[in-house]
């Protein structure tokens, strides 16, 4: 047998020991610069020991002896590596199978379990890690995102984006429950929803024929409201082509008549005189007069009759025979 002794530097054998029936040769090295010896030993009645030496240095097993099992043995001079005892350092390191924190890992495979054995994260494939509570996948992570196949709750805000997000809140104050959905069958095919607990309150549609339509369950309040080039102002007002690609309100001022007025009147005597009263287009009789004496009347009144388009006034036109 050969007996070693290790070092923080190597492993050194430092004696060896044949066997010969009942014949022991034990062998001694005891170094190149080492120069003195203390042999202590023991032995029975019928047994003989003999202590011989060489002046010789010599580092070479002898032939006829057998090597036999090589323990470490580690103590504060020469510690274990994490290598040397399976361990993982605390400077980090390779973990070959599955670990349990606080439990044993139910998972298998390269998975990490928290708390019960079930619940955690587990290597699916390259670039792909699950997620699982109680054994059951719940989502997973890849290069392109987080995928749940389970709702998402959370007491804060969802945030899209980077630099400009995009956030979904709750203050928590409703009454009620909202929800946004996506749906769609063969007559509506693409529907997005707006919902709470007592019923819709808007959605917008892609119809079979790809046009659009948003529909509103209730009123709706805006500042200005436009559809195609027209605008509709608050004050209910409207802009658009069929106007002359300008106001209706500017429009009716300049077209319809806004107002009607008898002008200037005047008055002739037609009692024995020739005539024709009023003989002036747009001009209307607006009274008579006749004294006692006689039959004919004494005399007519007329004025014209005039319009207001805009600001202007206009006397009308036609009307003389």
């Amino acid at each position: 047998a050969t007996l070693w002794r290790r070092s923080p530097s190597a492993a050194n054998e430092v004696a060896w020991v044949n066997t010969s029936g009942d014949t022991y040769d034990i062998y001694i090295n005891i170094g190149q610069y080492a120069y003195w010896l203390i042999a202590q030993y023991d032995y029975t009645g019928n047994a003989n020991v003999t202590l011989h030496s060489t002046p010789e240095y010599s580092s070479v097993q002898p032939g006829n002896s057998t090597s036999g099992q090589t323990y470490t043995l580690f103590n504060s001079l020469m510690k274990p590596t994490a290598g040397d005892v399976e361990a993982l350092s605390v400077n980090g390191g390779r973990l070959n199978g599955p670990l349990g924190i606080g439990t044993d890992n139910a998972l298998g495979g390269n998975s990490i379990v928290f708390g019960d054995n079930d619940t955690g994260f587990k290597w699916h494939s390259d670039g792909v890690l699950g997620i699982y509570a109680n054994n059951a996948l719940v989502g997973y992570i890849d290069n392109s995102g987080l995928h749940m196949s389970v709702d998402v709750l959370t007491n804060g805000a969802v945030r899209a984006g980077n630099a400009k997000k995009l956030s979904l809140t709750s203050n928590n104050n409703s009454t009620m429950t909202a929800t946004f959905n996506l749906w769609g069958d063969a007559n509506r095919p693409t529907v997005i929803e707006l919902d709470d607990d007592q019923g819709w309150h808007l959605y917008s549609q892609r119809n079979p024929d790809g046009s659009i339509v948003f529909t509103v369950n209730g009123d709706i309040t805006a500042n200005t409201l436009r559809a195609g080039g027209a605008i509709y102002q608050n004050n209910g007002d409207i802009f658009g082509s069929l106007w002359g690609n300008g106001w209706l309100s500017t429009w009716i001022n300049n077209n319809l008549v806004l107002d009607v007025q008898l002008g200037a009147g005047t008055s002739v005597t037609t009692w024995n005189n020739a005539g024709s009263w009023p003989n002036t287009p747009g001009y209307v009789v607006t009274s008579v007069w006749k004294d006692y004496q006689g039959e004919n009347i004494d005399g007519i009144n007329y004025a014209p009759l005039q319009k207001r388009v805009g600001s202007q006034w206009y006397t009308v036109q036609g009307g003389t025979v």
